[in-house]
């Protein structure tokens, strides 16, 4: 509780600096937009340590994951990865940045005060994904709760590939989980985004279709992903499937307090 309360200070110092101008553009563009790209979030000396400490855990305790997962249409996922079971045990930052009360406030208010949450399943709380070999991919899909922030460890270049791929304000049609992925393809402008080192963006995640494309040439695109939910999410029975495939062996879930 020491450090979080250390952590916490630090950030909210930080985010009080920012002009209210700013902090209004940013909410006008999440709301148009549905992801954002931010690069205020934290100084740069508390950036850079996490993003050493991401970069530690990886080496140490990073898998291999290559599957396809039916659900979102038989979409690929082919990347490096830490869960978040040793995240917790090996990370301090990591944990402290999920857990900050002073970030889930400045995430409320960008999407115009409702209250963006601590997500209630603890596996995804936060992970480390890096794709790491040409081909690399994360498939096609939606997230199981309603906010995503991710936050770019290490990015390719612009033409290296790995880009964020979107379509907002969609439904993951589970009943037809087969093909509802490539109807909407079809059907919808597929916009994309290049999101610098260093940077994160905020994604409205079980609303927009996304995906990260292939990665090319001999470059890495790592990240820290954290998930928060709505209180919308709260109120529903949601289900873990895409979750539970990649993590089978070693998701520990612990109920909410």
């Amino acid at each position: 509780m020491e450090y979080q309360a250390q952590f916490d200070g630090i950030v909210q110092e930080h985010l009080n600096q920012l002009p209210a101008d700013a902090i209004q553009q940013m909410q006008d563009s999440f709301t148009e937009n549905d992801v954002i790209i931010l690069d205020c979030l934290l100084p740069e000396e508390l950036r850079l340590e996490m993003e050493k400490e991401a970069m530690q855990i990886l080496s140490e305790h990073g898998k291999r994951r290559d599957l396809v997962i039916k659900e979102t249409g038989n979409t690929p996922r082919h990347f490096n990865s830490v869960g978040r079971e040793s995240i917790a045990q090996h990370g301090k930052l990591i944990p402290a940045f999920f857990s900050s009360q002073p970030i889930q406030y400045f995430l409320s208010s960008l999407n115009n005060g409702k209250t963006v949450l601590p997500v209630p399943y603890q596996p995804e709380e936060f992970i480390i994904n890096s794709q790491q070999a040409t081909g690399d991919t994360h498939g096609w899909h939606w997230d199981d709760y309603t906010f995503a922030l991710i936050w770019m460890v290490e990015a390719p270049g612009p033409n290296d590939g790995a880009l964020i791929e979107y379509i907002p304000k969609t439904e993951w049609d589970r009943e037809n989980a087969e093909t509802c992925v490539q109807q909407i393809l079809d059907t919808n402008e597929v916009k994309s985004l290049y999101v610098p080192q260093g940077c994160c963006y905020f994604m409205k995640a079980n609303t927009t279709l996304h995906r990260v494309s292939a990665l090319k040439n001999d470059s890495r695109r790592t990240v820290i992903v954290y998930t928060y939910a709505s209180n919308e999410d709260l109120q529903k029975e949601i289900s873990h499937e895409t979750m539970e495939q990649i993590w089978a062996e070693e998701i520990v879930v612990v109920p909410a307090k």
